[in-house]
């Protein structure tokens, strides 16, 4: 059963609604343990000082912030002390349209549920239900542990999802990441090469069904842990070549386009 990682109360003006917080998200993957291979024993990792080669015990353990004249020493209390006041609110700011916020924004997924009895309960299916009728997406903060979080509140199935957000400053720019820009004029593509490919976007369109893609990773690591434990040899798969670009590329487009139409293209 899952377990709550949070209680209060979403709050905003003079309303304030009891709920509990759960992670949406759950950990399906495969998970190994690091073996010393001769003896197939765990290995564990330990604290030990650079300088005097010894595992260092917690409470000896600083924090350090490297600068330009050297290392600023920083100690717990003084952490303790930037931590923000904690609070039992989540404090709705805004009502935002979900189509204003870009998806990059979005980080954790939870699931908030009434708390609190009958009552809570009756807030609860009032605040959503305006929620869903307004389509409108709740902005606020809250905190949780020792950091204070910008969040995302709208109605999923009836209940209410919280996401954590990423701040403005947090999501690079391409142009932050170094890699060369596109000539906007010397690599403008032709009304010709645009139309083929929007037709090849519109016939590869759908409506999104998550349902319909599963973890093909996973799959595969469960696939091969059963065959291991059948005592088989696996071969290691040969490196792929990384696809050359195309010479042709209306061609391309067309034969895409048509392959698609008869339902032959492969992703």
């Amino acid at each position: 059963m899952a377990r709550s990682l949070w209680s209060g109360s979403v709050s905003f003006g003079l309303v304030n609604v009891p709920v509990a917080l759960y992670s949406a998200a759950r950990d399906l993957d495969v998970h190994f343990h690091q073996l010393h291979e001769p003896t197939k024993a765990r290995i564990e990792v330990r604290r030990v000082c650079s300088k005097e080669n010894k595992e260092v015990d917690w409470e000896d353990i600083a924090h350090g912030w490297d600068a330009d004249d050297g290392c600023v020493m920083v100690t717990d209390d003084e952490l303790a002390a930037l931590e923000p006041r904690r609070t039992r609110t989540i404090d709705i700011e805004r009502f935002v349209a979900l189509a204003d916020i870009d998806p990059m924004h979005f980080d954790h997924p939870y699931f908030l549920v009434p708390a609190g009895g009958e009552g809570a309960a009756r807030a609860y299916a009032l605040l959503a239900k305006v929620m869903e009728r307004s389509g409108r997406v709740a902005i606020g903060r809250f905190v949780l542990r020792t950091k204070e979080y910008l969040v995302a509140l709208r109605v999923r199935e009836g209940a209410i999802a919280l996401s954590t957000m990423l701040f403005a400053d947090e999501i690079r720019s391409p142009g932050a990441l170094g890699a060369a820009q596109p000539d906007v004029k010397k690599d403008k593509p032709t009304k010709r090469h645009v139309d083929q490919a929007v037709a090849l976007i519109e016939e590869l369109s759908t409506d999104f069904d998550a349902s319909a893609y599963e973890d093909r990773h996973r799959k595969r690591l469960e696939a091969l842990v059963k065959r291991k434990r059948k005592g088989e040899e696996i071969e290691a798969p040969a490196e792929p070549e990384t696809p050359e670009p195309v010479s042709d590329l209306m061609a391309s487009l067309r034969e895409s386009l048509k392959a698609a139409r008869s339902g032959t293209l492969v992703g």
